[in-house]
């Protein structure tokens, strides 16, 4: 009778650490952002970007490169420098504050997000400011 119940306790239980492990090596992805991927805004002081999880403020960043300017044919990437981020307080945004507010231009932003569960994510996009 034991070895006939453990027979079929054993693979349950395993059924069911392999189902919940699944949330456990989930990876944070970009839900939201402004300004959003492609697009064309102006103004441009902060950048929020929002994840389907929460990041590690410490372990997670953002870079934001100039790509092209208007007027100036071959132009180099230039990093922004000098971008300070902080966690929202929704716990899923990271909240980037720049220096001073974007030129016109094109950017690339890059990001990198570490959660809680140790797992590394990264993206990027584009986007202009006019």
């Amino acid at each position: 009778m034991m070895r006939h119940l453990t027979s079929i306790v054993a693979p349950a239980l395993a059924a069911v650490a392999l189902l919940s492990s699944g949330a456990a090596l989930a990876h944070a992805k970009l839900v939201a952002a402004t300004p959003a991927a492609d697009a064309s805004a102006s103004n441009v002081r902060t950048v929020t970007l929002t994840f389907s999880e929460s990041p590690v403020e410490k372990l997670s960043g953002v870079e934001i490169v100039m790509t092209a300017m208007p007027g100036m044919a071959k132009h180099a990437p230039m990093p922004v420098k000098g971008l300070k981020t902080a966690l929202g307080s929704d716990g899923k945004t990271l909240v980037v504050n720049l220096p001073r507010t974007l030129p016109a231009g094109s950017y690339g932003l890059t990001w990198h997000v570490v959660t809680g569960d140790t797992h590394r994510s990264e993206g990027g996009y584009a986007f202009s400011v006019k």
